[in-house]
């Protein structure tokens, strides 16, 4: 079976399948006939098996959207993500059961006009797609299923170790860069690294993926603390004390890489990602030295080492006002020089005084170029980050909860050994945003778990922060694929976690609509 979207799809990937095509493809602009299409994949939990057992009344559920594209429809399950393809009939469809409608009035107002075999088929998809339902009820009970399923997903699975505060460059957008925190150059110590890793491998025991992000700051600025912690996860993994096959990654801004940094992670199997903002005219526009000189030459040097020592570096690359309009010349430098094994593109964050030029960023025109380097990437079988996080879920048809790890299964270890939720908010009144502490919590030995950490007022409350216990998300159409986006984003445009991250919002919304027609295009050809 072909990928949908083009991948030999690498790592987790590997599984996801991909819709089928039907085969009753119908003229759009028949009279008698409409256009129908539908998508065939693995069976959403909560899709019905037949339409015989349908009630004689039916309405429309409040979670099935119609999407036009000239004289064709789409009708989309917000929550099961099925889809309907159709034409004038789906239309009028959707309008005639706005409210419970009986369905023999419906079949004999329509047959007249249209195929009978067409008509029943149609509504029998509708129908154990759960775009149409018996009543609100069902609705509900959906919904709150799922909601379920997302407030459990908090079993800690990921950790951020900020093994320093410390940065060698001065990125111009970066959000930690501002006058408002509080961040002391220290680094971490093996001592706080150990039980770091050892309270993580105690929290994730139950984990399939446990997964360590070696952060800061620059790491490579305190090698002795990163490179132990690199050696150390993998000896918790090899006792047992992991008991699944993790995975450690580090950030680097690529300038640090040397033969021994090499020689660590080839041993311990590490995955590298160096940030690299496209070729040096556009990179030295933003990413920029103690001294305000470009970094390229730095980054790319150490970018190469790594590539040239079969380690399949990644790149992290971030997106500006001025880099956003870019795109064809970033993707031209990533496919033909770079050939990265991954990409994650980047939209800034806020500062908190929102003084970086966050403001300036056009979101819809940078979704508008994400999307086109995605269409070009997955041509040559580059994965990017940014986009599979809202295919992942439409492909498989599982609801993406959390977006951020931060509101569930995520602890991230500041340099001094405080525990908190995220990253972000590191530097910014640290007794309320990382209220934990590592050494404290390695003291609980093997009765530590998760609720541990989820008893602490300020985890719990972020691991109800998802969309669908979120004001404004219930009714979005995009609420399966968004995860909420970042609380910290949120948090500092909006003054609360709880208020909508706008990068994510736009996002979500119109990557969703383009994978609606991309699919109908795919499934056509």
């Amino acid at each position: 079976m072909s990928n949908l979207y083009g991948y030999s799809l690498k790592h987790n990937l590997a599984n996801i399948s991909t819709p089928m095509i039907s085969t009753n493809v119908l003229d759009p602009n028949s009279k008698t006939e409409s256009k129908y299409l539908h998508s065939k994949t693995s069976a959403f939990p909560y899709t019905r098996s037949s339409f015989d057992v349908a009630p004689a009344i039916i309405e429309r559920s409040q979670f099935a959207h119609l999407f036009q594209k000239g004289n064709s429809y789409c009708l989309f399950h917000s929550l099961t993500l099925r889809m309907v393809y159709g034409g004038r009939l789906l239309k009028e469809l959707f309008s005639v059961f706005e409210n419970a409608t009986p369905i023999e009035n419906v079949i004999n107002n329509y047959k007249q006009k249209d195929s009978l075999d067409v008509l029943k088929q149609v509504l029998s998809d509708l129908w154990n797609y759960r775009l149409f339902v018996k009543n609100s009820n069902e609705d509900v009970w959906l919904f709150k299923n799922l909601y379920k399923i997302g407030l459990n997903q908090s079993e800690i699975q990921h950790m951020y170790l900020l093994t320093t505060a410390a940065c060698n460059f001065r990125c111009s957008y970066c959000f930690v860069e501002d006058d408002n925190r509080d961040l002391l150059q220290h680094h971490m110590t093996q001592n706080t690294a150990k039980a770091a890793l050892t309270v993580f491998a105690r929290l994730s025991k139950n984990s399939l993926n446990p997964r360590v992000m070696i952060y800061g700051g620059e790491p490579l600025l305190n090698p002795r603390t990163t490179f132990f912690a690199l050696l150390f996860f993998r000896q918790l993994e090899d006792s047992g004390k992991i008991p699944n096959k993790g995975n450690i990654a580090l950030l680097t801004n690529g300038s640090l890489i040397d033969e021994e940094a090499i020689r660590i992670f080839k041993k311990t199997r590490t995955t590298v990602g160096v940030s690299i903002d496209g070729p040096q005219q556009l990179h030295d526009k933003a990413r920029i030295n103690i001294h305000g000189q470009g970094t390229f030459n730095e980054a790319y040097r150490g970018y190469k080492r790594l590539q040239n020592a079969d380690l399949n570096p990644g790149i992290s690359c971030t997106l500006n006002a001025f880099t956003v309009e870019k795109m064809d010349e970033i993707i031209d430098f990533i496919i033909s020089d770079l050939k990265p094994s991954s990409v994650g593109f980047n939209l800034p964050m806020p500062r908190i005084g929102n003084e970086n030029g966050y403001s300036k960023l056009d979101h819809s025109f940078a979704v508008h170029q994400l999307i086109s380097a995605f269409e070009r990437l997955r041509k040559v079988g580059i994965y990017e980050d940014r986009m599979m996080r809202r295919v992942r879920p439409f492909v498989n048809q599982k609801p993406h909860f959390k977006d951020c790890m931060g509101v569930g299964g995520q602890i991230v270890v500041t340099p001094n050994g405080r525990v908190g939720p995220c990253q972000a908010f590191f530097g910014i009144e640290e007794d309320k945003y990382f209220p934990l502490n590592v050494k404290q919590l390695a003291k609980l030995r093997n009765s530590l778990s998760s609720s541990n950490i989820y008893s602490d007022q300020l985890f719990d409350e972020w691991r109800y922060r998802f969309p669908f216990n979120m004001e404004g998300c219930i009714n979005c159409f995009a609420i399966s694929v968004c995860g909420g986006g970042c609380p910290y984003a949120a948090a500092v445009t909006h003054g609360s976690i709880w208020k909508i991250d706008d990068r994510i919002c736009h996002q979500a919304k119109n990557i969703l609509e383009w994978m609606i027609w991309d699919t109908y295009n795919q499934m056509k050809s």
